[in-house]
């Protein structure tokens, strides 16, 4: 949320004091986030027959969420703003943040003022070209007048945008059926073959597909890493280019995004992060991603170093590292305690166990560090924990997995039942302490259709600890 007089203050003192009647849209564009709906409801009335003025203010403040988000909120609910915003970002804005309800107003201003929207398709200024274009979602009628505008547009981004939402409209006439269809479809091919050259490359499956223009970007940090998504089956890493583009890469394309640009200097861990993390199908590439990463940790800064460090002990690398934590700040350090301890902080044991005894009401997550004690007082602990807290069942379990106490053979399936919060827990206990019998018990309550049972043993089965 943007707070009112930050904005205001920031966006006055820019420039020189506002005048009288800009001062007066500038005090409807905060009324806009008042609690009672009458005053909302005036303020809007002001900015909508405000004008050109209006605009200018409005834009102001749609520019602070950006262009994304002013695209999406530019048109109605279920537009193709929406639709555009998902391709090419990945991800859904704050739409009730006051920069999305500046452009909500835009929308609405542009889509019934026919000069202001003409005015705004021959803007200078990008912004404005791509909120007539987003604002036309709103009328249908104005579609094939923004699409024809945008034929000519020299910024790779807004050509993107404007080939997706071509092909929304498109879609959406079919459904009408009221004759646009038609045109509307020529002209989202027509701006599909002007967006051909910044389009690729849109997606690598295999390392020989990498298109050097994407590595070159990577170097130059016109492209970046921008997340992941996957399932048990698939992992999918992407790239944000310049242009707004997203790019799908495959693990192995990942891989090989990281090293060409390593090799010229530029270190992007969130390509092979989640590999070395995450990865569940494919044990040997998941092994060399974490030990990639663990070479080039002195590339790295403070404290993602450390940051990094700890979660690649804790997915089994070796990390010459040494981690750190901070006792006075334990419940933002609980990664890089357990990988203190894996790597055999005695000063990291110790805490544990007086964390563990000190505490009226123990978290799961610290259930889980019981394991690292490796005393019986530690597994009866986590055995009379497992008994009697059902949200804890799979903390407790993974540490009597990797105490080895046969105890925890009894517990499997009720803790696979009860997964809890800390689900990455059981798994590296059981890739670390795992055992014929925890094998047969995962085998059959996958056959039974447990989706935690059968993540598991997909797991052990890419690490060889299981047979196929």
């Amino acid at each position: 949320m943007v707070h009112a007089p930050v904005l205001l203050a920031a966006l006055v003192l820019a420039g020189a004091a506002p005048a009288p009647d800009e001062a007066a849209l500038w005090k409807a564009i905060f009324s806009l986030e008042q609690p009672v709906p009458a005053t909302r409801a005036s303020a809007e009335a002001a900015l909508l027959t405000g004008g050109v003025a209006a605009y200018g203010v409005l834009s102001k403040v749609a520019r602070v969420g950006g262009m994304a988000q002013a695209l999406a909120a530019t048109g109605p609910a279920t537009s193709c703003g929406l639709i555009a915003e998902q391709r090419f970002l990945g991800k859904r804005t704050e739409h009730g943040s006051l920069p999305a309800r500046a452009a909500d107003l835009l929308g609405r201003m542009l889509a019934e003022d026919a000069a202001l929207r003409q005015r705004a398709q021959r803007s200078e200024d990008p912004f404005d070209r791509a909120l007539a274009l987003a604002a036309s979602a709103r009328a249908p009628a104005t579609q094939p007048e923004a699409l024809a505008a945008m034929r000519l547009e020299p910024v790779p981004r807004l050509r993107l945008w404007a080939t997706s939402f071509a092909e929304c409209f498109k879609r959406q006439a079919e459904k009408r059926e009221d004759g646009s269809a038609e045109a509307l479809g020529a002209a989202a091919s027509e701006l599909a073959e002007l967006a051909d050259a910044v389009r690729e490359p849109l997606r690598c499956v295999e390392p020989a597909e990498l298109e050097p223009v994407l590595v070159d970007e990577l170097i130059k940090g016109l492209a970046t890493s921008a997340g992941w998504a996957g399932s048990l089956d698939s992992m999918t890493v992407y790239v944000r280019r310049e242009n707004g583009e997203r790019v799908e890469l495959s693990p192995a394309c990942a891989m090989a995004a990281y090293e060409a640009a390593a090799a010229k200097g530029t270190y992007d861990e969130g390509f092979l992060k989640p590999l070395a993390t995450d990865l569940q199908g494919d044990w040997k590439l998941r092994q060399a991603a974490g030990q990639r990463l663990a070479r080039d940790l002195d590339r790295l800064k403070e404290p993602q170093r450390n940051r990094l460090a700890a979660e690649l002990v804790n997915a089994g690398h070796d990390v010459s590292w040494k981690v750190t934590f901070d006792r006075t700040r334990l419940a933002w350090s609980r990664v890089e305690l357990e990988a203190a301890v894996r790597q055999g902080n005695a000063e990291a044991r110790a805490t544990i166990n007086k964390l563990l005894q000190c505490r009226h009401d123990t978290d799961q997550r610290d259930v889980a560090l019981l394991g690292y004690l490796r005393t019986k007082a530690a597994a009866d602990k986590a055995y009379e924990l497992a008994k009697q807290c059902p949200e804890g069942k799979a903390a407790a379990v993974a540490a009597l997995i990797r105490m080895k106490d046969p105890r925890a053979l009894g517990l499997l399936p009720q803790a696979m039942e009860d997964w809890g919060f800390d689900q990455e827990a059981l798994k590296r206990a059981l890739l670390e302490g795992y055992t014929p019998k925890l094998g047969e018990i995962l085998k059959a309550l996958a056959a039974k259709g447990s989706p935690q049972a059968q993540s598991a043993v997909q797991l052990l089965t890419a690490a060889s600890l299981m047979k196929p």
